[in-house]
């Protein structure tokens, strides 16, 4: 189906898009054209309505795709440099904070799990209002921006007594993680909102857009996340600095990268008149109330479940315990196992990841993004599985530990991408409330994860039932493995019933569009 079944105004193309055939391309090539035309034209704010350019005229529909990809490229990198900060603090809480423990659990754990709660209420109580408000571009803005408070956290809890580190890491990650509740849904309308533009000016299904963009912006998201999490071990064991540094490098790559988001194209702002009569309880339980009335939303639960529950056990258990104990492993110290190379170990994900990314976005214009989904929950079932196959925390090497992150990436590729992607197509008519639910339900499975693992413990030791640094109770891991697995396979089943739920919607809106066309 070309894009001229989607947008009857789109004008037929004599060429392929430029940008439909290399991901290099893709990236040099917007970054030589000159600089789009902002116009003054004007449209409702969210409205996930196609674009046709009798409406939008002199908006981002009229830009050539060059210049509409050249936008989204500024967006992606500032977006990413920012979060990347965020993750890499994130990934270094645990090893950083984790000494410091109370009721079975490290402060790192605890202020992991105060964001992602706080994450999870911002999208469920919020999100979708605030971006109403501002604005897709401004509510970027307004997270990336929040997002500096979380970063700049760490900096202060390094400086301050151990008693006063709590205050400040949680406090931080609260505010953190309203910010990125509705961060992450600004940016899932600011996607579908390009993604239209970008299949009109290219003549192509939004599916394929959509596809194309999500790889673009997973790429770069993943490949800054890389470089900020191996700027902690580049500083502290290349340039042998403090950590203090480390903290103060990712405050004010935070802080420019919110400052960069100011030059990323705004699209025009009009409220539509219909939206503004919906009160202000309509718009905040935009999420909840798509979850509730849309029977394809509660059966990607699994699938968003998965993710959080698969990085909960890696950042909490492997990165916070196994590493650790590899005191055997090559290069390891003594008493702190591999502790100094977390950050090496953290940024595997996202390298993996970043480089999949891009060839999942080629890939999903051939097979669909079904078979990507169903692979990524896969290895997120194959990752808990290393541990079920081999438990313990003695003799842990490299090579194992690699596979392990290895795994996390792979995974993670197709839900930075892919799994954001289909949610655009699954749910097009209501884009903020679609990525809203991706917050909901990944940061609630999160959430749970970080406060509730950490407390499923055992009476007697043994390879399934550990003893964790720091507090000394034993935990039950066999739990944890076996939560991620069977959260896999339910993730699989679900998707594969609502894409059938999708197939027949499509259906009935093409039967519909061809007896519109007869009479």
């Amino acid at each position: 189906m070309s894009a001229r079944s989607h947008f009857p105004h789109a004008p037929a193309t004599n060429s392929p898009c430029p940008f439909s055939s290399s991901p290099i391309l893709a990236i040099t090539q917007p970054l030589l054209t000159s600089p789009a035309t902002m116009g003054n034209a004007r449209q409702p704010l969210l409205d996930a309505s196609p674009y046709s350019r009798s409406s939008t005229r002199g908006s981002m529909s009229d830009m050539t795709p060059s210049q509409i990809v050249r936008s989204f490229l500024l967006m992606s990198i500032c977006f990413s440099a920012n979060h990347g900060a965020v993750t890499a603090c994130l990934g270094l809480a645990s090893a950083r904070l984790g000494d410091l423990t109370y009721l079975d659990a490290d402060l790192g754990t605890w202020q992991n799990g105060t964001l992602y709660t706080f994450y999870t209420l911002s999208a469920v109580f919020g999100a979708t209002y605030v971006v109403d408000r501002l604005g897709s571009r401004n509510g970027i803005l307004a997270g990336v921006s929040i997002y500096c408070v979380y970063v700049c956290c760490f900096l202060v809890a390094s400086l301050v007594s151990d008693a006063n580190k709590w205050p400040v890491a949680l406090i931080g990650a609260a505010i953190g993680g309203v910010g990125g509740g509705f961060l992450w849904t600004a940016q899932g309308a600011y996607f579908g909102k390009t993604a239209a533009a970008y299949a009109l000016a290219c003549d192509i299904p939004k599916e394929d857009a959509t596809a194309y963009l999500g790889g673009l912006f997973a790429f770069f998201y993943l490949s800054e996340e890389v470089a900020l999490k191996l700027l902690s071990t580049l500083i502290t064991q290349v340039l042998e600095l403090d950590w203090l540094v480390v903290f103060i490098s990712y405050s004010v790559i935070a802080f420019l990268s919110a400052v960069g988001i100011l030059f990323v194209y705004k699209f025009p702002e009009e409220a539509a008149k219909e939206n503004d009569k919906k009160d202000f309880c309509y718009k905040v339980t935009a999420a909840t109330r798509l979850l509730t009335t849309d029977t394809k939303m509660p059966l990607m639960i699994p699938m968003n479940a998965v993710f959080g529950f698969a990085a909960a056990f890696l950042n909490s258990y492997v990165t916070g315990q196994v590493i650790h104990f590899a005191t055997t492993a090559p290069g390891a110290d003594p008493v702190n196992g591999l502790d100094n190379y977390v950050g090496t170990f953290t940024a595997i994900p996202a390298a993996v990841a970043a480089v999949m990314s891009l060839i999942l976005g080629k890939v999903a214009a051939k097979t669909g993004k079904g078979p990507i989904l169903i692979g990524g929950a896969c290895a997120f079932a194959a990752l808990a599985s290393v541990f079920l196959i081999r438990p313990g925390l003695d003799d842990w090497g490299w090579a194992p530990l690699i596979t392990v992150f290895i795994l996390m990436g792979m995974g993670r590729a197709t839900f930075e991408s892919t799994l954001r992607a289909t949610f655009a197509d699954f749910f097009s008519s209501n884009l903020p409330g679609a990525f809203a639910n991706i917050i909901l339900q990944s940061g609630l499975s999160s959430a749970f994860a970080f406060f509730a693992f950490p407390h499923i413990t055992c009476d007697e030791e043994s390879d399934y039932c550990v003893e964790y640094k720091g507090n000394g109770g034993l935990h039950n891991v066999l739990a944890l493995e076996l939560i991620v697995i069977v959260t896999a396979l339910l993730a699989i089943l679900g998707y594969w019933k609502a894409s059938k739920i999708r197939d027949r919607e499509i259906l009935e809106e093409k039967e519909g569009g061809d007896l519109v066309e007869k009479v």
